[in-house]
């Protein structure tokens, strides 16, 4: 999992905000660095783990996160990064912060970015279908 600082979604949104993307940028350094650190010994890929909050219905934040998911993918892309990147949208259904249905809740439209040799599995990433970008 690399840490970083969530990227706010405007809610129904997956466009990244110019005013989000320093938080991309600090991301990248520490990205890049743990690419170099580890991707000489193993076949490192990035994976990016989209989710919503509850608004919506769930088909619906489905596409979204996914759209999200693959907003950021493409972020990396476009700045160098050159290793394998996989994206996945989780919709609703793994919670940041527990709350009801169609509430508005910012912490809930996240992403995960998480660099591994093999497909990530977990209680955040059920049941993935990773899509190659």
């Amino acid at each position: 999992h690399i840490p970083h600082d969530d990227i706010v979604f405007a809610s129904g949104e997956s466009d990244i905000r110019p005013s989000e993307e320093h938080k991309l940028n600090t991301t990248l350094g520490d990205l890049k660095a743990a690419l170099a650190r580890h991707g000489k010994q193993l076949k490192i890929e990035l994976y990016v783990a989209g989710y919503t909050d509850t608004v919506g219905n769930g088909s619906d934040n489905d596409r979204l996160s996914e759209a999200r998911a693959r907003s950021i993918a493409r972020w990396y892309r476009k700045k160098g990064v050159r290793v394998a990147i996989l994206y996945a949208g989780f919709g609703e259904r793994v919670l940041a912060v527990q709350t009801g249905d169609n509430i508005d809740e910012a912490r809930n439209r996240r992403a995960l970015y998480i660099l591994s040799n093999g497909p990530p599995a977990g209680r955040a990433v059920p049941n993935a279908r990773w899509k190659k970008l």
